[in-house]
């Protein structure tokens, strides 16, 4: 009987192994679903030992230091994927997100999807490439439908999405669209418990399926409007639909973690993460009560919907990541904290470039004033220059042709 055990033990270790293997050299994947479907995730990643605490990440980064070398990363990564579409949600983080995104394609030299004017593809014309070229990256705002994204980037993208917990998404979005933007029928609702209004009698200030506040994940992400909320097996078949779709969904409320998981899915550096805080906009905090957040769970139930199933997804990959996984989150914010520093000129130092040692999850990268430059610039401002970059180099704007 133990010979038996032994033996299973062994077949299993080894279909375990050939699956990681498998992985590691390509980013096909397999579909992770909440409830009762079946669901695994193979990552892929290294074992390691895991730090005990952070002073393991603190000593590799305490030996930062300036250096004078000719490129950014030193480390030549082999399969980084380069071909991603991601899914800008309003109000969810989205735009430190496709700064992210775009600097990227930047620093690889790579084609980006733009609109001629504004940061929406809908109506607007599409600046063109030259002959024999394609897009690689896509991370405007638009509303996903898989039919013209599979038809205008490479068939081997990878899609990601972003969401943000509803109550705090819709209190966000209700302020800036007020008070950014001057949406008008927000204008008028009256400021005093200006949230509470909106909450409380949606059918005097709030009356649209979808709105800034109200429902904006679920349009987002496709979903039609007019959908029923108690249409559970509609509402539940159209995210698993999502599901089989975008290979990863990162969560505004855990970003950190969210971008050490993608960056192990796209085989990137930590270069590739490092990020400041974009279109952020300060409003008061409201706090809903039982009562208030039930009422906004039934008028906009979409976005409800989908952070559930897709917050339930992300800690499903959490349990099943390999070990090191909190180790590296624990080193790359510390990396943050380091290069925000060095950025901010809290040393005091006159070096130019910021060197980053080699990890057991990066090779050796160093950061450069011009790339902290790039990561504090203005979103509406660097927008404007990738534009004008690509601009030059178009002949004329094509029409927008969603399917």
């Amino acid at each position: 009987m133990e010979g038996r055990r032994n033996g299973i033990a062994f077949v299993v270790s080894v279909y375990v192994c050939i699956g990681i293997i498998s992985v590691t050299s390509s980013y096909k994947r397999t579909v992770l679903v909440p409830d009762n479907h079946k669901s695994f995730f193979l990552s892929g990643l290294e074992n390691s030992q895991p730090f005990h605490d952070n002073k393991s990440a603190h000593n590799i980064i305490s030996k930062l230091k300036a250096s004078r070398y000719t490129a950014n990363v030193t480390k030549v990564r082999k399969n980084i994927i380069t071909h991603v579409a991601f899914l800008k949600v309003h109000k969810t983080g989205s735009t430190t997100l496709q700064h992210l995104f775009y600097r990227f394609a930047l620093r690889h030299k790579l084609n980006i999807l733009l609109p001629e004017r504004g940061n929406y593809l809908g109506k607007s014309l599409v600046i063109p490439l030259k002959p024999g070229e394609h897009y690689d990256i896509l991370a405007c705002h638009s509303v996903y439908k898989k039919g013209w994204i599979d038809g205008l980037l490479p068939t081997d993208s990878v899609k990601i999405g972003i969401i943000r917990e509803p109550v705090e998404r819709m209190i966000s979005a209700a302020y800036f669209f007020r008070d950014v933007y001057s949406i008008k029928y927000l204008k008028m609702i009256p400021r005093l418990n200006f949230i509470h209004n909106l909450v409380n009698f949606p059918e005097k200030y709030d009356v649209h399926f979808f709105s800034h506040p109200r429902n904006t994940m679920g349009r987002d992400f496709g979903f039609q409007s007019g959908i029923q909320r108690t249409n559970k097996s509609l509402i539940k078949k159209y995210l698993d639909y999502l599901n089989e779709q975008f290979s990863l969904v990162l969560i505004m409320e855990k970003i950190n973690e969210s971008l050490v998981m993608m960056k192990r899915l796209l085989n990137w550096s930590f270069i590739d993460i490092l990020y400041f805080e974009m279109n952020s906009h300060k409003y008061l905090r409201t706090v809903l009560n039982a009562t208030e957040t039930a009422k906004l769970r039934n008028t906009s139930f979409l976005d409800f919907e989908i952070y559930d199933y897709f917050s339930a997804v992300f800690e499903m990959k959490l349990k099943q990541i390999g070990y090191d996984f909190y180790d590296e989150v624990t080193f790359y914010k510390t990396v943050l904290e380091q290069v925000r520093g060095f950025c901010l000129n809290k040393f005091k130092a006159e070096e130019t470039r910021f060197q980053i040692p080699k990890s057991k999850w990066d090779g050796t990268f160093q950061v450069k004033m011009s790339d902290c430059e790039l990561m504090q610039t203005d979103w509406k401002l660097f927008f404007s220059k990738v534009r004008s970059k690509y601009l030059l180099s178009a002949e004329m704007p094509i029409p927008w042709k969603g399917k």
